[in-house]
């Protein structure tokens, strides 16, 4: 498997959660890692717990709802570091409602980030990667995605277009060197899901969720293949044991 040693990475929704586990293990491995989010002090103190230099991350405070963001991230990346490797799309937001009580800044709300923010991306980093030679988008979609839940539409259908986005997008690229990959976890202990099980009236089970670090690893799994292995879409989930 290839080395992560001294690869830009840039990771979307680093201030917590999944993103935050993703920027920390690149950065175990000696990754250069650019820190996106809408919380710059909290994207301080995410980098803070790294064992890197200074000069070896970046943190840019950027809303990706905003269609100049996507430029300034890229922008921004190659002026310090002169290149990207690895571009992770994590940030997500979410709600449990139903369709009849989700409002429309709501709806455009979950579609900007969570689908939108992918495609701005793709139109940004397919020309820089085929000048590169290659390069490596992973996108986080969820296991919402393959099946429709009651109060999770908008949220469901959001991440059910990412996956058809970004495979569609791979097969245009395929041939250049340039890997789009799709992970969809299950229920993770984050944030969100918490707050989107609140909502629900219906707590996860603890046993039923996946850690952050058990999904950062699968990124990183995906991130070391060999250039001509691509792993297109993959779900991850927790497993259980009877006792």
């Amino acid at each position: 498997m290839r080395s992560l040693d001294d690869l830009v990475v840039v990771v979307t929704g680093a201030s917590q959660g999944i993103g935050a586990a993703i920027a920390r293990h690149f950065a175990s491995h000696n990754s250069r890692v650019v820190l996106t989010g809408r919380n710059k002090i909290r994207l301080s103190e995410i980098a803070g717990q790294f064992n890197l230099p200074k000069n070896r991350y970046l943190i840019i405070a950027a809303d990706l709802t905003r269609a100049d963001t996507m430029k300034k991230i890229v922008a921004s990346a190659i002026k310090i570091f002169g290149r990207i490797d690895i571009f992770v799309n994590n940030a997500g937001v979410g709600i449990h409602k139903a369709v009849e009580d989700t409002t429309v800044a709501e709806y455009n709300t979950i579609l900007d980030t969570n689908l939108k923010a992918i495609f701005l991306s793709f139109k940004e980093l397919i020309p820089l990667y085929r000048r590169q030679g290659g390069g490596q988008i992973i996108n986080i979609s969820s296991g919402a995605a393959r099946i429709g839940s009651p109060g999770l539409a908008v949220y469901a259908a959001s991440k059910a277009a990412v996956n058809v986005l970004s495979e569609s997008a791979a097969g245009e690229v395929r041939n250049q060197s340039i890997k789009i990959s799709v992970l969809s976890p299950a229920s993770t202990d984050t944030r969100l899901m918490s707050q989107m099980s609140k909502e629900s009236h219906s707590p996860s089970k603890a046993s039923l969720k996946l850690t952050v670090d058990e999904v950062a690893e699968a990124v990183i799994y995906m991130a070391r293949q060999n250039s001509n292995a691509w792993t297109s879409m993959a779900d991850i989930r927790p497993l259980l044991i009877n006792k």
